[in-house]
């Protein structure tokens, strides 16, 4: 199962700077990518179409395909939509980022799952497991280290990284990890390892409506 695939074209009717994206509510992305950790067998790429995405995908065939692989969840923020703007295209009523989505992500599964944080600056991964780690005790927070052969199951593993390059290091470094899902972050949960608290979805971090966990 992947973002390419029929599953997902039933969720997904909008069409961003030319990548198909998932138009739903915050209920019904969690509930949609709940679903989707619990299919360990088949794997999902998660990622974040915002303004550096979309920037960059404009200019880079390779990352443009590679895009088109993943599930995509809308972004938002002024640049992103200045840029929507320009280009005639109406932004989606909801949108999402690493730094509110993860954290919601991880409250919304109730039930107790290994996470993996991979990334190659070992202190930046360090700092997220451990945050997530307080955030939702009840989960298995564990870091991938960029020299460790992986040979247990993960549920889900988050990537965090800096880069487009790095990105895609660890994207293949993470082909043959048995999982159901895996986040690509990029640096966007910079923020929880700089002193601020996640507490739940921060409200100054988007003017939607925030999950109820109903």
């Amino acid at each position: 199962m992947n973002a390419s695939g029929d599953f997902l074209a039933s969720v997904s009717p909008r069409t961003l700077f030319g990548q198909r994206v998932c138009d739903l509510g915050w209920n019904a992305a969690l509930g949609l990518v709940e679903s989707l950790v619990a299919l360990r067998g088949n794997r999902t790429t998660l990622g974040f179409l915002d303004e550096r995405t979309a920037f960059r995908q404009m200019v880079d065939p390779a990352y443009r395909s590679q895009l088109g692989r993943r599930m995509l969840l809308p972004g938002g923020g002024r640049a992103f939509r200045v840029l929507s703007k320009v280009r005639g295209e109406k932004p989606a009523p909801v949108c999402f980022s690493a730094k509110t989505f993860v954290p919601a992500l991880l409250s919304f599964l109730e039930k107790s799952h290994r996470i993996g944080i991979a990334g190659e600056d070992g202190g930046r991964a360090e700092a997220l497991r451990e945050h997530f780690a307080r955030h939702a005790p009840w989960h298995q927070v564990v870091v991938i280290a960029p020299d460790q052969e992986i040979s247990r199951r993960f549920d889900l593993i988050i990537v965090d990284a800096a880069s487009i390059a790095q990105e895609r290091r660890i994207e293949r470094r993470l082909a043959s990890v048995r999982t159901g899902l895996v986040v690509m972050a990029g640096s966007g949960l910079s923020a929880f390892i700089q002193g601020r608290t996640a507490g739940s979805v921060p409200t100054a971090a988007t003017s939607q409506p925030l999950p109820s966990f109903a």
